[in-house]
C-alpha cells in the first residue's frame, strides 16, 4: 500500500515539475518573440533597410526618394515604424499609422515603397512581400 502511494507522489510531481518547465520555456518564446522586432524597407523590391526596432532608443526620419521623383519620410521609434510624410497624392501610406507588428504592412505604391514588419507577436503565418 505504501509502495503504491509513493508512485501516486512521485507521478504527481513529474506532473507538476513537467508544468512547471513547459511555463517557463512558454514565457521565454514569448517574450524572445515581442521583443525583437525587426522592419524592413523595400523600394521596388529591392531591400533599402533593415531596422532592429527593439533597438531603437530615440526616434529618428530617413528621406527615401523614389525614381518618379517623389519621396517618403519614414519615421523610425522604439518598436514601431510609420510614414510620416510623402508626396504621393492621396497620402493612404500616411494615413495608416504607425506598425508594430507583421499583420499589415505599410505601402505606398506612387513610390514603390513597403515597410514590413517581424518579430512581433502578432506575425501572419507567410510572408508578404
Amino acid at each position: 500500500m505504501a509502495h503504491e502511494k509513493r508512485k501516486k507522489l512521485i507521478l504527481a510531481l513529474i506532473v507538476v515539475l513537467m508544468l512547471g518547465v513547459g511555463a517557463v520555456t512558454s514565457y521565454f518564446v514569448i517574450n524572445k518573440k515581442i521583443n525583437n522586432k525587426t522592419a524592413c524597407i523595400y523600394q521596388n523590391g529591392e531591400l533599402l533597410y533593415n531596422i532592429k526596432l527593439y533597438n531603437v532608443d530615440k526616434p529618428y526620419t530617413l528621406k527615401i526618394e523614389s525614381e518618379n521623383g517623389g519621396y517618403n519620410i519614414v519615421e523610425v521609434r522604439h518598436n514601431e515604424i510609420g510614414i510620416a510624410e510623402a508626396t504621393c497624392p492621396d497620402k493612404i501610406c500616411v494615413h495608416m499609422g504607425f506598425i508594430s507588428n507583421g499583420t499589415v504592412p505599410v505601402t505606398c505604391l506612387p513610390n514603390k515603397l513597403i515597410i514590413v514588419v517581424s518579430g512581433g507577436k502578432d506575425e501572419p503565418d507567410a510572408a508578404i512581400y
